[in-house]
């Protein structure tokens, strides 16, 4: 079952690999031809293999539901009670191994079914969405490769393995944010994400040197079964707060997801409004035994989650923007995920956390809708489609 997982996220790195590298092999002498035939390439290998990827994670889903004995005593092993992991190899550093290892349980396949269900909309969306976007290839293998990084951090089994993931994802929001580079806003509003995102990654990385230092290893499971002093444990988790922090848009590191909308509306749903914002949320459930065991770090937390929910609640009420309003809203809405991790309650913020990812990407597949139709982001321009946009209006 470990080969699935494996499957899960090595497909769409594949498809990432065929659409930098084999939509336009050939093309050469067609003539106008050329961009149709690399346009059709890269939706089919954007589309196929994120589809087969969302049929295996299904399937791994009803897998793990029909298995027993593997209970961590968290709400998601009541969901789907089985386990697996597999260790491909160990990297021998000297001091503290680093294992690739890949691991699913009911947390990472409830996670998994909301990265591979939004990824695979945006894909089939983006494919009328860029019609005339001669980049739409080097687009649709970016969002490829954000789906691969995603589910990398989802289903990692060691925290090296899941930085290598958080990294990616890093890299490639940049890529996508400033995919029409052209206009300097973006471009900025791009090197802007992903150097306020780095400065919290910092961090990150050190209370992830922190956490496995003082455990023997970089195994999520033998981290939370070590007994490491409190001290350490609050002094690592507090550095991974950052990390959070900075992937989760929350205070104060939030400045970068309000620009970030200057990206294709399509990037806007899957990176920055229903997964990659998420991961911060998601590796706090993932260690959530560590975080309990340093009060001090979840009083941070809910004190920084009290200051997003609320503040850019008020800031997004002065805004005109359609995609800045969205994106203020998803800030607070991430606000409320980290109170319920700040309050002890890992099952209603992983709750809202798949709700919110559905709901909010829905939300901006619609706001690409309506600023295509209008021709602007400016509520101001904005009125009257129930009858022009009727589809759209409903939902």
């Amino acid at each position: 079952m470990i080969v699935v997982v494996a499957l899960i996220v090595l497909l769409p790195f594949a498809a990432a690999a065929a659409g930098l590298l084999a939509t336009r092999l050939g093309t050469r002498n067609l003539g106008a031809r050329a961009e149709r035939v690399a346009y059709r390439r890269a939706a089919w290998f954007a589309i196929a293999p994120g589809a087969v990827s969302a049929a295996l994670t299904v399937w791994l889903a009803a897998a793990l539901a029909g298995r027993t004995g593997a209970s961590e005593g968290r709400f998601w092993s009541e969901l789907l009670p089985g386990r697996v992991e597999g260790t491909l190899t160990v990297v021998e550093t000297g001091s503290v191994p680093i294992s690739l290892t890949l691991r699913a349980d009911g947390l990472s396949v409830l996670a998994g079914i909301l990265v591979v269900v939004v990824a695979l909309a945006v894909q089939v969306y983006s494919v009328g969405y860029m019609r005339d976007e001669p980049r739409y290839p080097s687009y649709s293998a970016f969002v490829s490769l954000f789906t691969s990084a995603m589910l990398l951090v989802v289903y990692a089994g060691d925290l090296i393995v899941l930085y290598v993931g958080w990294e990616v994802m890093g890299l490639c929001s940049y890529l996508l944010i400033g995919h029409w580079w052209e206009d300097r806003a973006n471009s900025r509003a791009a090197v802007k994400a992903f150097l306020v995102t780095r400065l919290g990654d910092v961090g990150f990385l050190f209370g992830i040197f922190v956490l496995g230092t003082a455990a023997g290893g970089f195994r999520i499971d033998d981290v939370l079964r070590a007994d490491i002093p409190q001290g350490t444990l609050i002094a690592a988790t507090l550095l991974m707060l950052a990390g959070v922090a900075g992937k989760s848009a929350q205070a104060p590191l939030h400045t970068w997801l309000p620009d970030a909308m200057a990206g294709p509306t399509p990037i806007s749903a899957l990176i920055h409004a229903a997964t990659m914002v998420a991961a911060g949320i998601f590796v706090v459930a993932r260690l959530y035994p560590a975080f309990l065991a340093a009060p001090p770090t979840l009083d941070v937390l809910g004190v920084v989650a009290a200051v997003g929910m609320l503040g850019t609640a008020l800031a997004a009420l002065a805004q005109d923007d359609l995609k800045r309003v969205l994106a203020y809203s998803t800030i607070s809405q991430l606000a409320y995920m980290a109170a319920a991790l700040a309050a002890g309650s890992d099952r209603a913020a992983m709750f809202h956390l798949v709700s919110h990812g559905a709901f909010k990407a829905l939300l901006f597949l619609c706001a690409g809708l309506v600023i295509h139709h209008v021709g602007s982001n400016l509520i101001s321009h904005m009125g009257g489609l129930r009858r022009a946009l009727p589809v759209t209006f409903f939902p």
